[in-house]
């Protein structure tokens, strides 16, 4: 009977324990985002922390940072680490900010740490930091802006306010890219501007761990343009001397890479975005000179940012790699030389516009 009590009271005592290594929330410090930087022969580290605020009427999500540094990157890890407090949790991970001096510098150090270190997740968004420092990006939260990790996530998701300039790979997709050899690399980068905001600026393209070039900013939508389903892009021309705007509503596009050709096919709606010319759009005739000479200009558009990239020798629309896949042949630099043909078909339409344009 003794033997059975105390068998009993084993169990029990095991059931009150719980999992030896549990770690309470209030223990943790959930890290939202992360940013890095290299001066002064030193990495800097900031992060992001989120952090509960509770008053009388409700909780609400606010955001601190803690920054460290050290003359390795482990040591600025560490060093980081230790000024929390508490235990830094990565699973939350949204962002990853570079400065410029990582991005010129430094990147495969950054990304070679960040492979080994398997307690942060490989599903953050990286991206370069321009102007300003990834420390200033973080600590710009406000009453209206938080959290600034998932204030720059919504302004990447959200097609109305990124005005097309956000690239969506993860860190595991841009790593791939950087180590492939029949593709380019390519992220965003973020700024404040001079109304003091947090804004979505141009792309960076990378060939290996080397950093290519900056696409201006109409070549970094035109990107977009390429590689999805995409809208937010405008496009001007002017009629008598005045200004008239249309905005991509939505896109298909078509690549095939041959030996000597590269052959773009376009299929895009649009909507009237502004029209100073005081165009008579009641007029069919209208819409169909609209059509063809926004036509026009998209085609030639997208044909020069294709000879950039040539020029460049920046594949970060994965030419080599459409070549192969229908020939099952390497286009080693072929498509550097190749003929560029794009064909823009544009349909333009306006809100309660209800004939079509008849060819």
């Amino acid at each position: 009977m003794k033997i059975f009590k105390f068998t009993i009271l084993i169990i029990f005592l095991f059931c009150l324990s719980g999992c030896y290594d549990n770690i309470e929330l209030n223990n943790l410090a959930i890290i939202s985002g992360i940013g890095i930087d290299y001066q002064d022969n030193n990495y800097y580290l900031t992060y992001e922390i989120l952090n509960d605020i509770k008053t009388e009427q409700n909780t609400t999500m606010k955001s601190y940072t803690i920054s460290g540094k050290g003359k390795t990157l482990p040591e600025a890890f560490t060093d980081t680490n230790y000024k929390v407090g508490k235990k830094p949790y990565f699973a939350h991970l949204r962002i990853v900010l570079y400065s410029e001096n990582i991005i010129n510098n430094h990147l495969d150090k950054i990304s070679d740490y960040l492979i080994r270190d398997t307690a942060i997740r490989d599903e953050f968004i990286p991206l370069a930091v321009k102007e300003v420092t990834p420390k200033e990006i973080l600590e710009h939260n406000s009453d209206n802006i938080p959290v600034v990790s998932d204030f720059i996530m919504n302004l990447i998701n959200n097609e109305k306010y990124n005005n097309n300039l956000a690239v969506i790979d993860t860190y595991q997709v841009f790593l791939t890219k950087l180590i492939s050899n029949s593709s380019d690399a390519i992220i965003s980068s973020l700024t404040i501007n001079e109304n003091d905001e947090i804004t979505l600026s141009n792309f960076y393209t990378f060939n290996g761990y080397k950093k290519k070039s900056e696409l201006s900013l109409m070549d970094s939508s035109l990107y977009n343009l390429l590689t999805q389903n995409t809208f937010s892009i405008s496009f001007n021309k002017k009629y008598n001397g005045k200004n008239f705007d249309i905005s991509i509503t939505a896109s298909d596009t078509n690549i095939e890479v041959l030996k000597d050709k590269i052959n773009i096919n376009l299929n895009l709606k649009g909507r009237v975005m502004e029209n100073n010319a005081n165009l008579d759009l009641k007029d069919q005739q209208t819409y169909k000179m609209i059509n063809e000479d926004f036509a026009k200009v998209i085609a030639e558009k997208v044909t020069n940012f294709i000879h950039i990239l040539q020029e460049d020798e920046s594949d970060v629309l994965g030419l080599q790699d459409i070549y192969y896949k229908k020939t099952r042949k390497e286009n080693k630099g072929l498509w550097t030389k190749a003929e560029v043909n794009v064909n823009a078909d544009l349909k333009v339409n306006t809100k309660g516009f209800i004939f079509e344009v008849k060819e």
